[in-house]
């Protein structure tokens, strides 16, 4: 089974960027969300972190005073990322690293010693926070940010470390941070009235990946999954299990994720007779229709309740 599609680069190279940015070679520009581009803008704060959804938390709290840059392009695998030349130099500028923790980011190490900042400040927003998936041999799921009300809590976090590498900035760190904490309670009272639409004996949520444990138990729903984090197919028992969980609790339709390959989800669609879902957006802003967070959190809850309140097959 094929996993996530995600940029084809050996760490090794990653010690050549250093080279690089001496003969003054840098990347060619690029937004603020989708993979490194150039070091902030004049005066800009250079803010570095690994997954679009956090950019643009970032973005929303720090306004024109930063420059966000999501290491992992939308659509691929943070899990197995691995750094470029191009991501070296945009931390060499950078004034602040923001991880989410969890396993999400096992390059950072490395990334950090080959770009030569041993300073640069780092904050990881899991630190603190509730974590589901440690009874499973695990550090624990890292997929926080899919729950609203952890995103609040990163938003705090994020605006705390704005402020504190940028003192002169604070006023509007807090400013800011504060519409955008409204507009995510907001959020999450909207997605508990879109779900209510959802019959109590549907809200069985079939995906592909272990990745909406906290979505589901904030909500109401049950996760049940295909693969396991590290992308491996079910055993045949447990495929089997899979299989009758979704025609003993009638489930109208499962679930796949933009990046990971359709084939298991899709069979499971056919071997039960249920609607395939083929386009769920765990950790890509930036594209058609997910141009902020809470446009995707947005995009995937219309698209989960249409999918689960009506009659199943």
């Amino acid at each position: 089974m094929g996993g996530r599609i995600h940029r084809i680069s050996v760490f090794a190279i990653v010690l050549l960027s250093l080279f690089l940015a001496a003969c003054g070679q840098g990347p060619s520009p690029s937004g603020q969300t989708g993979g490194a581009g150039e070091p902030a803008s004049s005066g800009a704060l250079g803010v570095v972190t690994s997954i679009t959804p956090i950019a643009d938390m970032i973005r929303q709290v720090g306004g024109d005073r930063v420059h966000a840059t999501a290491l992992v392009p939308p659509g691929a695998d943070p899990h197995d990322y691995s750094p470029t030349p191009a991501d070296v130099r945009t931390v060499s500028q950078a004034k602040l690293f923001v991880a989410n923790g969890l396993g999400e980011e096992t390059y950072i190490q490395k990334l950090i010693q080959s770009s030569g900042r041993s300073d640069l400040k780092i904050i990881t927003l899991s630190d603190g926070l509730p974590v589901l998936g440690q009874g499973e041999g695990g550090t624990g799921n890292p997929h926080m940010w899919l729950d609203p009300n952890y995103a609040v809590k990163y938003t705090e976090k994020i605006r705390d470390a704005l402020i504190e590498v940028d003192p002169a900035g604070a006023a509007e760190y807090r400013s800011r941070a504060q519409t955008y904490i409204g507009q995510l309670q907001d959020l999450d009272k909207w997605i508990r009235s879109e779900i209510a639409q959802i019959p109590a004996d549907r809200r069985t949520m079939v995906v592909f990946h272990d990745a909406w444990p906290y979505f589901c138990k904030e909500y109401g729903l049950e996760q049940v999954y295909l693969a396991g984090s590290s992308g491996a197919e079910p055993s045949p028992r447990d495929y089997a299990k899979i299989v009758q969980t979704v025609r003993d609790r009638h489930v109208p339709a499962v679930f796949g994720e933009a990046g990971f390959n359709p084939k298991l989800i899709s069979r499971l669609a056919e071997d039960t007779g249920v609607r395939f879902v083929d386009n769920l957006l765990d950790d890509t802003v930036g594209g058609p229709g997910s141009a902020t967070y809470i446009d995707m959190m947005k995009f995937d809850v219309q698209t989960i309740v249409s999918a689960l309140k009506g009659s199943s097959s």
